[in-house]
């Protein structure tokens, strides 16, 4: 996994894909909460902003490492974790790895 300046994992886990495909999960905690980028937003919402920040990266269903998927940012841990056990399908899934 490519992490960018700043970034750095937090949690990490794994989870089950279609009930039996093993699959990694992490959380990545950046210093940036990244906008849209779309003008047509209000710059609250387009532009970047400082602001630490929780990423939810699920790995790839065929290549361990590969993390192809995430869910909205969320602005702790605590919220991120709790946002990544709720998604349909996996949430009840995940295994936290100490």
């Amino acid at each position: 996994m490519v992490l960018q300046a700043g970034e750095e994992i937090v949690k990490a886990g794994t989870f089950l894909y279609d009930g039996e495909v093993l699959c990694d999960v992490v959380i990545v905690r950046d210093p940036i909460l990244y906008g849209s980028g779309d003008e047509e937003d209000p710059p609250e919402v387009a532009e970047d902003r400082e602001r630490e920040t929780f990423y939810i990266r699920y790995g790839s269903n065929t290549t361990r490492g590969q993390f192809n998927a995430g869910r909205p940012a969320r602005f702790t841990l605590a919220e991120a974790m709790k946002a990544a056990e709720e998604a349909p399908g996996i949430g009840s899934t995940i295994r936290w790895i100490d």
